[in-house]
């Protein structure tokens, strides 16, 4: 895209907030996008997670006016940034633009609500267990650049139930934390704890980004 540029992004910038129109859509690289329920008392939580396989505002692209969630960067890294007015011109010009879009809507979808059954069903160390697995997946590192205040942010827990948790896997020596870095040293070990969830992320990405681009 001609349009396009890449940008930098840097931990905890809001790319769009819930109720407002986005002035950008980003295809990450190498960054993590969290979106998370409105940050209203007393707390948020993610409901989607974008990385490398996703872009952020495919519903926008669609003709969409206003987000429906706040985007705020939880991995600092590197993302194509087009204006969206441009997008949404190539997007009315190719129909296979738009069924991508329309899929990519469609798993995004089915992640929000998965999160969400997620956040009520499953204890706090599934969940982070999840997350630490997501994040490692979509930006091909082993050494994330989070904070217990962040994941806190992201989980709708107490930092210290966070502290808790992380301190858990620690001492399994699945992962190693210091100073803003949660390093994984351990995939099997999260493998052994996380819950279902993450699989049928992966499964569902898979049937209907990759399976149905393959059985046109």
């Amino acid at each position: 895209m001609s349009q396009s540029q890449l940008v930098e992004l840097d931990e905890a910038a809001v790319l769009g907030h819930a109720g407002q129109a986005l002035a950008h859509v980003y295809f990450p690289t190498d960054c993590l996008i969290s979106l998370l329920t409105h940050r209203v008392q007393p707390r948020s939580f993610e409901v989607g997670q974008l990385g490398y396989e996703g872009m952020l505002g495919a519903a926008a692209a669609l003709g969409v006016s206003a987000s429906a969630f706040d985007a705020v960067v939880t991995g600092a890294g590197r993302a194509w940034q087009i204006e969206l007015p441009h997008l949404r011109a190539l997007t009315r010009a190719s129909r296979s633009l738009t069924l991508l879009m329309t899929r990519f809507l469609y798993f995004e979808l089915s992640q929000m609500g998965a999160l969400a059954a997620c956040a009520h069903f499953h204890t706090l160390e599934q969940r982070l267990a999840r997350f630490l697995l997501m994040s490692v997946d979509r930006l091909r590192v082993a050494d994330l650049k989070i904070t217990h205040e962040a994941l806190s942010l992201i989980l709708g827990v107490r930092r210290a139930s966070v502290t808790l948790a992380a301190g858990a896997f620690q001492e399994q020596g699945w992962i190693q934390y210091s100073r803003g870095h949660m390093l994984v040293l351990s995939r099997a070990g999260l493998l052994q704890v996380v819950c279902a969830c993450y699989r049928q992320d992966l499964s569902t990405y898979d049937q209907v980004m990759l399976g149905s681009t393959a059985a046109q």
